[in-house]
């Protein structure tokens, strides 16, 4: 979503009563509550996962300023980089998962050492890797898509 409602509160849980007001509708909508990662500083990693497997860059989505949210949506920097040996255990990890309840293509959120998000509605960076790697992430779905449509 962008960005859109993410709050950061502190450990002195200043407003954190009209935050849940706010976000919860009273009671009338859901929320989620994640710890917060201080390796937010070196970007929310988007992990692409294409047909059960992962794309070999993930675009890590800096925070800049006084930001805390690293999304491309609210002014983040997005930058490519090869996946981290732990970025590529946890997509190999969840790839075959993923792949069996029929996602060809999923966007996995990592901060530090942690999955964030799954995300199967849109999940983006395809042309920000391919700008900054050379790596067709386009072309390795039409390959994915291609194979599932003939199996």
């Amino acid at each position: 979503m962008g960005g859109m409602g993410i709050f950061r509160v502190k450990e002195d849980g200043l407003n954190l009563g009209s935050i849940t007001e706010t976000l919860n509708r009273h009671g009338a909508q859901s929320v989620m509550v994640q710890k917060f990662l201080p390796e937010i500083a070196h970007g929310d990693k988007r992990v692409l996962v294409i047909g059960g497997k992962p794309v070999p860059f993930s675009l890590a989505r800096i925070p800049q300023g006084s930001e805390v949210r690293g999304n491309l949506a609210v002014g983040g920097l997005g930058v490519a980089q090869a996946l981290s040996k732990r970025d590529l255990e946890i997509a190999e990890a969840l790839g075959p998962v993923l792949a069996a309840r029929g996602l060809l293509l999923a966007g996995v959120d990592v901060i530090g050492d942690y999955v964030t998000e799954i995300n199967v509605t849109s999940p983006t960076c395809f042309q920000e890797i391919f700008d900054q790697t050379g790596f067709d992430v386009a072309a390795m779905f039409i390959d994915a898509l291609e194979q599932a449509l003939t199996a």
